[in-house]
């Protein structure tokens, strides 16, 4: 049914969390009252001040975003930087059996020092006296203070990544190790550890040493934050059919598409083809933008359209961060700017569009304070760093494995960072037990647990020493990891040995937190007579069969919810099903299909309810089983059926 101003169902939970300011936490920040501030050790500093949800004012409670990415500290009094590059050889020749290579491991973390912080404080009231010459809003800022960082999210797969020829060469450097995520809270840390063959390691000590301008070795950080952006008088109203037909357009003639089998790996939208596409967009009025605006809110409204349309494509598809890639690897990328981080490349979900197309015409209003989500990348090279550290013994070093130091060994234990947003929910601790067997005398045993407080005081890693002794064979250990579960049970319940590895052991917990984004059309479920939707999703979770739902109500306005599963990460998907509550013939349910993880389910309306055969649905209705959410199905067939496609080892 084409309404003349449809209200997002998002903006429609936007207002629902702004007149609700009262009774939340949550941060919000206004995109007009920015301050930024460069410190007298040239570390610039980016604020925002937190919005006033009722009115258009500038409050004075300030939130820095991340900077000042450095090396990490050990607790002690040494204050030792986290850094280690050891450079190491044998006697021997490689063709007798000697090694040669290096090491290197090193941890990071970002964000204001105490004494930054109290710098940043006396330069954000000078800076606002500043601006308050020219911006009446910073007028009314009687106190301005700095609170802390600002809320972060990041990307678990996309969000820490290493740029260096040599480490991210296999043959150069066998082996490398990260955490894996950018730390979302200052002092937060990451953890990056390389094994490097012989020439690898001369070549990186070079850019160390020689090459005093930058080294091989750059690390870069992705974080994801959000803005409350100034309402202006406009709306866009999207023709999703006109919106396909461009789309299809456009990728035929671009990329010279014919038909054919191709068509499935060529549904992406690069960064630097967006632009075009958008373009394109708008001349056709697929994407049709009417705004009324002053000149001094014309750069204001232009933020909005950039951020509208950022999210119409993140609507109809998933947004992923490549690595660099050369012009010799991707000729497309001939001419194009030089990207820190990498680039992005939007896959779009075809299912997702269709539906789109199926809705016909959307209209937005502009009028409401639209939150949009930044992206901000902090890069750094290690050059400055490893200037600190060339003269610490403690961090840089030449050994040779035939000396007597070596009669010890340390064993690195890595927990992944997404373990620590699982302890309270998921789990309460992993424990960790290391053996060496010994050719001579008793064999050495430790037992490890991380749990919460680990993760306070001592972070995500530790060092397990024991002596080689009279051992002949040195280079082997064994370990075996069980997990504590909230149920009170412990995963796997029978754990075997692994043979361990010096460059580090790191323990990946056995679920992962997945995203669920679930929405429907309010205006359409009224129209059927629907109060109610459920979306219901079966699901391996610790190697058994979960139910989750999730449910949207007619009533309460809000089309649109999100919240995180845990699945097995041996998993890629689950069974799902949507059960729709009729006024009359109550609960209607569908049949249980399958999907690959796509984070977004919709609630479509299946023909045999639009056209009044409810007769199977409402038998199916009938069927469902009743409980809490994570309820454990006991007998369970459903995802039996979709085994070959769910479980992936």
């Amino acid at each position: 049914m084409f309404m003349q101003i449809v209200i997002k169902n998002y903006i429609l939970l936007l207002g629902i969390f702004i007149s609700a300011g009262s009774v939340t936490n949550a941060q919000i920040l206004d995109f007009l009252n920015r301050v930024d501030v460069v410190l007298d050790d040239g570390t610039s500093v980016t604020m925002y001040g937190a919005a006033d949800t009722r009115s258009d004012r500038f409050r004075g409670e300030y939130y820095y975003l991340p900077t000042n990415l450095r090396l990490g500290q050990k607790k002690d009094r040494s204050k030792t930087p986290e850094f280690l590059f050891m450079k190491y050889t044998t006697e021997e020749r490689n063709d007798a059996g000697g090694v040669g290579g290096a090491l290197l491991h090193f941890l990071m973390e970002w964000g204001l020092t105490a004494a930054q912080e109290e710098e940043v404080q006396q330069k954000l009231k000078a800076k606002i006296n500043d601006l308050s010459a020219g911006n009446p809003r910073f007028r009314s800022i009687t106190n301005p203070r700095l609170m802390g960082a600002a809320d972060l999210s990041t990307d678990p797969e996309n969000s820490f990544e290493i740029i260096s020829a040599v480490l991210r060469d296999n043959q150069s450097t066998p082996t490398l190790v990260t955490s894996g995520r950018a730390p979302t809270l200052p002092g937060g840390k990451v953890a990056v550890a390389a094994k490097l063959e012989k020439n690898a390691a001369q070549l990186l000590a070079a850019s160390f040493e020689k090459a005093r301008s930058i080294t091989d070795v750059s690390v870069s950080l992705l974080f994801q934050y959000k803005l409350l952006m100034p309402a202006v008088e406009g709306k866009i109203t999207v023709d999703w059919t006109k919106v396909d037909s461009v789309y299809r357009n456009y990728r035929r003639e671009a990329r010279h598409y014919d038909g054919g089998s191709k068509g499935q790996s060529d549904d992406y939208v690069s960064d630097y083809e967006k632009d075009t596409l958008f373009s394109m967009m708008r001349e056709t009025k697929a994407v049709n933008v009417e705004l009324t605006v002053t000149d001094q809110e014309s750069q204001i409204a232009q933020d909005m359209v950039s951020a509208f349309m950022e999210y119409f494509l993140r609507s109809v598809s998933e947004k992923e961060f490549r690595r660099p890639e050369s012009e010799a690897d991707n000729p497309e990328r001939s001419g194009q700017k030089d990207y820190k981080y990498g680039y992005e490349t939007y896959i779009v979900d075809r299912k997702r569009l269709e539906q789109k197309v199926q809705r016909r015409n959307e209209t937005y209003t502009l009028k409401v304070r639209l939150p949009i989500t930044k992206d901000l990348v902090l890069t750094e090279n290690l050059s400055s760093w490893y200037d600190n550290v060339r003269d610490n013994k403690r961090c840089v070093g030449t050994v040779n494995l035939n000396d007597p130091f070596f009669d010890y060994r340390d064993i690195y234990l890595i927990l992944d960072l997404d373990a620590e947003e699982m302890f309270g929910k998921e789990l309460n601790y992993v424990t960790v037990d290391i053996r060496k067997r010994r050719n001579k005398g008793n064999d050495f045993s430790e037992q490890i647990t991380f749990d919460k407080k680990f993760f306070v005081d001592n972070g995500n890693r530790t060092i397990v020493t024991y002596s080689r002794a009279e051992d002949t064979n040195p280079d082997v250990f064994e370990y075996k990891a069980q997990w504590s579960l909230r149920s009170g049970n412990v995963y796997p319940i029978d754990t075997s040995w692994t043979k361990g590895s010096w460059e580090g052991v790191t323990l990946a917990p056995p679920v992962m937190p997945t995203p669920i984004k679930f929405e429907a059309d309010l205006e359409d479920l009224k129209d059927l007579d629907i109060v109610n939707v459920s979306l219901q999703l079966r699901y391996y979770k610790f190697g058994k069969p979960v139910q989750t739902s999730f449910n949207i109500t007619t009533s309460s306005n809000v089309g649109y919810l999100e919240k995180d599963i845990f699945m097995d990460r041996n998993t890629q998907g689950y069974a799902y099903r949507m059960i729709f509550y009729h006024k009359k013939k109550g609960q209607l349910a569908t049949d249980w299909d399958a999907r690959i993880n796509t984070g977004y389910m919709y609630a479509v309306i299946p023909d045999e309810l639009r056209n009044g055969f409810l007769e199977e649905m409402i038998e199916r209705g009938k069927e469902i089983l009743r409980g809490a959410d994570g309820q454990i199905i006991k007998e369970d067939s459903v995802l039996d059926q979709y085994k070959d496609l769910i479980i992936t080892n």
